[in-house]
């Protein structure tokens, strides 16, 4: 099954005016140019947001803001060439950029080159500093398991949940590949979603599966009641 890698997401707004210092510092100029154009790509107004990073790199070429949000503009409207063009141009303008290497992966993954995204996101995986570091290694997990490695993929999910216990998808994921032979380490992952209240159809049917493994016949019921609610 061809999965979506999470997008690590960009917490900038967009500003519908400029202070009067924009407009002649060229740095705060560009900021200001690539915030509006963040805000517009959130609203899915990708013309807008282009030509907003556009003014931004006509101030400075090499304004990652702006680099990153042209590539991910691009990646919304299919324009795959444009897009990776950008993605390496702001990476290599800034090769610590971990939020632009994750999404960059997250496009080699939805082109099918999974070789490729591993690498990039275990470039990203070594920055231990990163706030969403957690996020890397689940997408590192769920490109494993595209290149049919379950193995790695387990590691990979494990780690996630080392940074962030609450990692819902992780759990999931931990669940499946542990169903066929080891009901036991698949419980402690059910037990989580059960105690995380987490209740869409994937995660039913796994626990609907564990309880059949199990023979647990009350479980069984329970979990099939849910999923005709579905």
């Amino acid at each position: 099954m061809l999965r979506s890698l999470l997008l690590l997401v960009l917490l900038i707004s967009g500003c519908a005016t400029q202070a009067p210092w924009e407009k002649t510092d060229p740095q705060r100029q560009a900021e200001a140019y690539a915030n509006l154009g963040m805000g517009y790509l959130r609203e899915e107004e990708y013309t807008r947001s282009l030509r907003n990073f556009n003014r931004a790199l006509e101030v400075r070429p090499e304004h990652e803001k702006a680099l990153h949000g042209m590539a991910l503009a691009l990646q919304a409207q299919a324009e795959n060439q444009l897009a990776e063009n950008y993605f390496k141009k702001v990476l290599q303008v800034n090769p610590r950029n971990t939020a632009a290497r994750n999404n960059y992966a997250a496009f080699l993954f939805e082109q099918n080159r999974y070789d490729e995204a591993r690498i990039q996101l275990q470039r990203a995986s070594e920055d231990i500093f990163y706030s969403d570091r957690a996020l890397i290694f689940e997408n590192l997990g769920y490109v494993a398991l595209e290149q049919n490695d379950p193995e790695a993929a387990k590691v990979f999910f494990k780690r996630c949940l080392t940074l962030d216990a609450r990692a819902v998808n992780a759990h999931r994921e931990l669940l499946r590949l542990y169903l066929p032979d080891d009901p036991q380490k698949a419980s402690n992952h059910w037990q989580f979603l059960q105690e995380a209240d987490i209740q869409d159809k994937d995660s039913l049917t796994l626990g609907l599966e564990l309880a059949k493994i199990t023979g647990n016949q009350q479980e069984q019921e329970r979990l099939q009641q849910l999923l005709a609610n579905h």
